[in-house]
């Protein structure tokens, strides 16, 4: 009787067992694939070392100064295809001959659209003088700053810095693969404000085929200064067994995003937010705009918004990056907010109607037509196009004459158009040259 009694106990309970190996196996799984989808289609939140790329093929491309493009294709490539490589406008002119620049990543650069349809090159055949284009898909602020740094040959009398609202992500960065899950190793520099508030580079990585395959393992003991590394104060996990406990170690990100309600990039526009990204980036602008005027160049800040922040806008009546719009007229820093002259210029039309893509999105053929437009307006109402000028898209009439712009030269036959309010100026006088 006795024996029957044990052997009904140790059943029941070998069939909870089961059934609690089945619970749990269940679970882990389901945390597996769900980690796995989120590693790979978002990055961030969980780290999934899917880089393919050989040592080899990375040390032949890396850039030292920049991460990429690689130095045998830093210079703008003239009706170039809209990718890694840097897109110039109205090609056939040299240096000495390029009244603008701009710099930035693939927003700036006018990437998903063929290069003569891009915003610099439809604004350069309104303004009648060509624009060359360095911006570089993927750049942070602090990229695009660095390379307008070393670009000593760049003779350009007006200087446009593209900003895109997510670029406060990038600027406390270090290995995009964290942000962007991708193949290539995309290793990257960044800055780091010291205790005075001053700017302090940390380089790109130092890689060898000794370490190479350690760091794509556990990238978190070469980067101490990205903020998104697994283990760090982002809270970012590794994607490893068990991927349960995976989950719960990740719950910042969750309790941020879900009870907070930090959608986006949002909380990194927070000047008490732990990754310094707010002030950091505020630095490195203000630091181009010193090494602008230090050269002789009339610097402005051009705020390019995303899907995500049209999206943000119509549910909140603002933008994510409106402190930033705050900082700048607090600053007295000339910038164009090209999300709000796109709202004022919408119409009926849905925002989605001037993007295209799948996973990422970038303005399309009648986005980028649109910037050229609100750009082609400040310009003309601000006298800063060239005496070249020729108004082949708008209908001028009346005659401003007598009036000098950066670029140089009077101007005859412009039209004076309305600002707005979306566009602003520091109200600095700049000499004319040229």
């Amino acid at each position: 009787m006795a024996g029957n009694l044990m052997r009904e106990r140790l059943v029941s309970v070998a069939g909870v067992a089961i059934i609690v190996i089945i619970i749990v196996a269940s679970v882990e799984i389901s945390a597996y694939f769900y980690t796995t989808y989120l590693a790979k289609r978002y990055g961030i939140l969980f780290y999934l070392p899917h880089i393919t790329e050989s040592y080899a093929t990375y040390a032949a491309r890396v850039n030292p100064s920049l991460g990429w493009p690689s130095p045998q294709s830093m210079h703008p490539q003239p009706d170039g295809p809209a990718g890694e490589k840097a897109m110039a406008s109205n090609s056939g002119h040299t240096s000495q001959e390029i009244p603008i620049s701009a710099y930035g990543d693939s927003f700036t650069a006018g990437f998903g659209v063929k290069p003569e349809y891009t915003w610099s090159n439809v604004l350069g055949k309104m303004l009648g003088c060509p624009i060359e284009n360095y911006g570089v898909p993927g750049y942070g602020t602090d990229q695009a700053y660095l390379r307008f740094h070393d670009n000593t040959q760049d003779d350009a009398k007006i200087v446009l810095f593209g900003y895109l609202s997510e670029n406060i992500q990038r600027n406390v960065n270090q290995l995009r693969n964290f942000l962007a899950p991708i193949n290539q190793c995309q290793t990257k520099p960044r800055f780091v404000l010291d205790e005075k508030g001053q700017l302090d580079l940390v380089p790109v990585p130092q890689l060898s085929e000794k370490n190479y395959q350690e760091f794509i393992k556990n990238p978190e003991r070469f980067l101490t200064n990205d903020y998104f590394a697994p283990g760090g104060p982002s809270g970012a996990q590794k994607l490893e067994f068990p991927y349960t406990w995976s989950i719960i170690k990740a719950y910042k990100f969750f309790y941020d995003r879900y009870v907070k309600d930090y959608k986006s990039y949002l909380q990194f526009y927070k000047p008490d937010h732990p990754s310094r990204a707010f002030p950091l980036t505020m630095a490195i602008i203000k630091q181009f705009l010193q090494v602008s005027k230090n050269r002789g160049k009339h610097p402005i800040l051009l705020i390019f918004p995303t899907n995500e922040d049209f999206r943000y806008y119509y549910q909140n009546h603002k933008f994510v990056y409106q402190p930033l719009i705050k900082e700048l007229k607090k600053e007295h820093i000339e910038y164009i907010d090209l999300g709000t002259g796109i709202l004022k210029r919408l119409g009926e039309k849905n925002y989605m109607d001037l993007f295209s893509g799948e996973k990422y999105f970038h303005f399309n053929k009648e986005g980028n037509k649109l910037i050229a437009q609100i750009l082609y307006d400040y310009f003309t109402a601000k006298h800063y196009c060239p005496k070249t000028h020729k108004a082949n898209v708008t209908n001028p009439k009346g005659n401003q004459t007598g009036r000098r712009s950066p670029l140089g030269g009077r101007f005859s036959n412009i039209q004076r158009s309305e600002v707005d309010g979306d566009l602003h100026h520091s109200g600095a006088v700049y000499s004319a040259r040229g």
